[in-house]
């Protein structure tokens, strides 16, 4: 499954939806690959805009004290697993939906907000929980206020 998830991803011409199945290949992979931690890592910066990483950076400073995001970023949910296949498509200009399957619990939809950079490239700028109703940057504020 790994190797069909990268496949694609490697396979696009590098728009949003490539840009979201490439980070969903390395979540399906997540004992392995550690695509989040307290300050961003390589590839926050390869895969996030640089507002996004900014609105995480100064959330995690209060990690210390009580836990800002104890789930996966990427599907919203706790012992998910990792992703084990995803379908995506476009809902509007700047907006993937993508549907997850998890290696366990329900699927999941989430909505991906993009950035296209002016060098071409395709950031996620926020991820939408669908079923919860609200943005992992509302959550993230929360922690500063």
């Amino acid at each position: 499954m790994f190797a069909m998830l990268v496949g694609r991803a490697v396979a696009g011409d590098g728009g949003p939806i490539d840009t979201v199945k490439a980070l969903a290949a390395l979540d399906a992979i997540e004992d392995q690959v550690r695509i989040f931690d307290a300050t961003p890592t390589p590839l926050m910066r390869k895969y996030f805009s640089a507002s996004f990483n900014q609105v995480w950076t100064t959330a995690m400073k209060h990690n210390k004290d009580f836990p800002v995001f104890d789930a996966d970023p990427l599907t919203g949910t706790q012992g998910g697993g990792g992703i084990k296949s995803l379908s995506a498509e476009m809902a509007g200009p700047n907006r993937v939906v993508a549907t997850m399957q998890l290696q366990h619990g329900p699927d999941q939809t989430i909505e991906f907000r993009m950035l296209h950079t002016p060098t071409g490239e395709w950031l996620i700028n926020d991820i939408v929980y669908v079923r919860r109703g609200e943005s992992l940057r509302e959550v993230l504020g929360r922690a500063d206020r």
